[in-house]
């Protein structure tokens, strides 16, 4: 049960260190929990049924559309009357991916976590079906660090897998009933209260592309490889996927040179993505990016958002056009002021399916609004 829970943990962290930099991690191709080397326990956290509790889920991408997600809302429906009937006060569902959207969205997140005094994070995976159509589904339960990490390398776990769900929650009922836990849990919601939105604007929103940029260094970040706390504590699979893990930074920040020689003024690249980093460096102006379903951009970026909107157009670089389902996972740039906090956001709706395409879009665009070559 350990290797299965160690070979899944990646989008967690890769979310992590894609934050404040320029990523697409794409819903269900990375794995979350697979570089923390949680230390599982047969038996369930202690204040389980007296405390809160939030539950991150990950789905699989549909068949159809390999962008965009399975209906995650209807496998937390499920999970959640399980909950309830346990006793487990789920108080929020978040879907894994947004969670790591942007670096303000991050932290807002973990902020409005902490504000609620959550003390447990449920983690709830569907894995896409095998050759032989078996599903596997894969529940975990983890402290709440109450910072915008989540959970620690080496803390203690929780965790049950399994192909059919709800044998998954009688086995999980009959662990809460054998524990024989202090309650304390009453007002549990009959259904599951869903969080995909989040303050991420600090400052203002401006529709358009910073004029400062023809004068000022534009601060690229770069993807970071992932520096382990304690490598005495991995196992084989964990370093395996942590070297992994780490080429593929390698050949981001490959691609990301290439891409940026397109870009036709100043700008520098940097190992950090923070505000305040970028500013004591002496730059003002720093890409970032956003990366989620169309529709939960939208929101976060305060555009107006149809809901009877079903897909978005996007213009490319060249001036093409694409179109995209409004639940399809992409990839948003913007500039930021750090010291200000104001957006750029562009004049264009621009987001791309990959990062590639996106950050190709943001400079087409770039370059045609301030006309400079």
């Amino acid at each position: 049960m350990r290797n299965y829970f160690t070979s899944i943990i990646l989008v967690l962290v890769v979310g992590l260190f894609f934050i404040g930099q320029p990523a697409n991690a794409q819903s269900g191709t990375v794995r979350w929990l697979s570089m923390k080397n949680l230390d599982i326990q047969p038996h369930l956290p202690k204040y389980l049924l007296s405390t809160k509790s939030v539950v991150f889920v990950s789905v699989p991408p549909t068949i159809a559309n390999p962008s965009v997600r399975k209906d995650w809302r209807e496998l937390s429906r499920r999970v959640h009357e399980s909950f309830r009937r346990m006793k487990i006060d789920a108080v929020a569902y978040y879907y894994l991916d947004d969670l790591f959207a942007n670096p303000n969205a991050n932290a807002s997140f973990a902020k409005e976590m902490e504000r609620r005094e959550i003390k447990y994070i449920i983690v709830v995976e569907q894995s896409p079906a095998n050759e032989q159509g078996v599903e596997s589904f894969v529940i975990s339960i983890t402290a709440f660090n109450d910072k915008n990490t989540f959970i620690s390398e080496g803390q203690k776990a929780w965790q049950m897998e399994g192909p059919v769900l709800d044998v998954l929650l009688k086995e999980m009922r009959k662990d809460v009933f054998r524990a024989e836990m202090n309650l304390a849990n009453y007002l549990i919601p009959d259904l599951p209260e869903f969080f995909t939105d989040t303050k991420i604007l600090e400052a203002k929103r401006i529709p358009t592309y910073a004029m400062d940029l023809k004068v000022d260094k534009l601060v690229v970040p770069k993807f970071r490889k992932y520096q382990v706390e304690d490598s005495s504590a991995l196992d084989d699979e964990a370093r395996r996927n942590i070297a992994s893990f780490n080429a593929e930074v390698e050949r981001k920040n490959r691609r990301l040179e290439e891409i940026m020689l397109d870009y036709p003024l100043k700008y520098v690249f940097s190992e950090s993505g923070k505000d305040d980093e970028i500013y004591n460096q002496g730059y003002q102006l720093a890409l970032q990016s956003i990366t989620s379903t169309g529709k939960t951009i939208k929101k976060m970026l305060n555009y107006e958002v149809d809901p009877y909107e079903t897909d978005y157009v996007t213009i490319k670089a060249g001036s093409t056009l694409s179109t995209q389902p409004v639940d399809a996972v992409v990839t948003k740039y913007f500039v930021k002021h750090v010291y200000t906090k104001d957006v750029y956001l562009g004049s264009r709706w621009d987001a791309d399916l990959t990062w590639e395409e996106a950050l190709e879009n943001f400079i087409f665009h770039m370059k045609d609004i301030l006309k400079v070559k």
